[in-house]
């Protein structure tokens, strides 16, 4: 595999912290190409050498900066046990409470896209812990599935403040691994 060109990695870094500085301000509805490209003090071209569009530059950045760093903790966990449970639980409060306070301006934006998202790199971190643990078994992916919109679920009831995280851990725990 060739190693990307540090440059274009600082630029195309550069574009997405200018965006998400953008985002703290305007909704994304309002925000140009010539916008972004202002924050971040690049031309035109270098923006579209690196995205489509600004729905392309979201896209990655929901993808590869907010849900890739969601469960990363997780995935080194060598079983599905209670602290998996609550370090999902945590991953996924904690990423819904700073969207809401990054992107105020273009929260109805992200949320959708943003939850489905952070549901199917749980599945997969959930599975891949599963296959550790047990082997590699097609039901696997069901279970995964199952489980990680269960944890996503509570997760949310905890954020609105209709479950403690402390009871939520305990209920969960007694689901998946009862």
């Amino acid at each position: 595999m060739k190693k990307q060109d540090p440059r274009i990695e600082r630029t195309r870094q550069n574009i997405m912290n200018g965006f998400m500085r953008l985002i703290k301000q305007k909704k994304f509805s309002e925000i140009t190409i010539s916008d972004i490209t202002k924050e971040a003090e690049i031309n035109r071209s270098t923006f579209y050498y690196h995205f489509i569009d600004k729905y392309d530059l979201i896209d990655v950045i929901q993808k590869e900066v907010l849900t890739k760093e969601i469960f990363k903790d997780i995935a080194l966990q060598e079983v599905i046990d209670e602290q998996t449970i609550s370090m999902s639980l945590q991953a996924i409060i904690g990423t819904q409470i700073n969207l809401s306070l990054q992107c105020q301006h273009a929260l109805e934006e992200f949320k959708l896209k943003m939850d489905s998202e952070i549901k199917q790199r749980l599945t997969e971190t959930l599975q891949a812990l599963l296959d550790k643990e047990h082997g590699v078994k097609e039901e696997h992916y069901a279970v995964a599935t199952f489980w990680s919109w269960g944890i996503y679920g509570v997760a949310m009831a905890c954020v609105e403040g209709k479950e403690t995280i402390h009871t939520a851990v305990n209920r969960l725990t007694n689901i998946i691994l009862g």
